[in-house]
């Protein structure tokens, strides 16, 4: 399985990313709450930053390089991201020529929940997806390849990163809710094209 999950942000590092997306990315890409075709909501508030940004509406599941709402190009990526995916290259969890292009900002809180699905808006679906963990821990599901298959239970903390690579970056995967505290933030990290 290249699946690879381990703790490596200490308090005060995640508190410059969380500081960092404050001053410098929400200001330009503030949160959303996407809708589905359908035009049901999605149960929980999300942004991004990088040169393009994930979003969803009455068209569909597409990549833009515009915010939804202010029509303007996402805020860039952060000091604090980019030196963390330059660590990863350096250590060999991820490929030195990955182009970290968007990062999506995922805000949950208690009761919120992102049902199983699979990462397949990209059109390199062989780069890794990178995700990190900030705020509360929550219990990630992590299925095969097909929705029925079974589910696994992994708990993310504060400072856990979890790298989706090669075949199993199309597993089906979701956030079931936060364990405990009100707030949990998830990064996931990905080269789009």
């Amino acid at each position: 399985m290249t699946i690879q999950h381990f703790s490596l942000l200490n308090k005060t590092t995640r508190q410059q990313i969380i500081d960092e997306i404050h001053s410098l990315v929400l200001p330009i890409s503030p949160l959303f709450t996407p809708k589905m075709k359908s035009g049901a909501k999605f149960n929980y508030q999300m942004t991004c930053c990088g040169d393009i940004g994930w979003i969803s509406d009455h068209f569909g599941y597409r990549y833009s390089k515009l915010h939804p709402e202010t029509q303007q190009p996402w805020a860039k990526f952060p000091p604090s991201l980019s030196t963390i995916i330059d660590y990863l290259k350096l250590q060999g969890y991820i490929p030195k020529n990955y182009q970290a292009q968007t990062c999506l900002i995922n805000k949950y809180l208690a009761g919120d929940k992102l049902g199983l699905h699979q990462d397949k808006d990209e059109q390199n679906l062989t780069a890794p997806i990178i995700s990190i963990s900030l705020g509360a821990s929550g219990i990630f599901q992590l299925g095969g390849m097909n929705r029925k298959d079974q589910v696994q239970e992994i708990i993310l903390n504060p400072g856990d990163i979890m790298i989706m690579a090669d075949e199993d970056r199309l597993r089906f995967h979701g956030f079931k809710g936060i364990l405990k505290g009100h707030k949990r933030v998830n990064l996931t990290i990905r080269q789009v094209y």
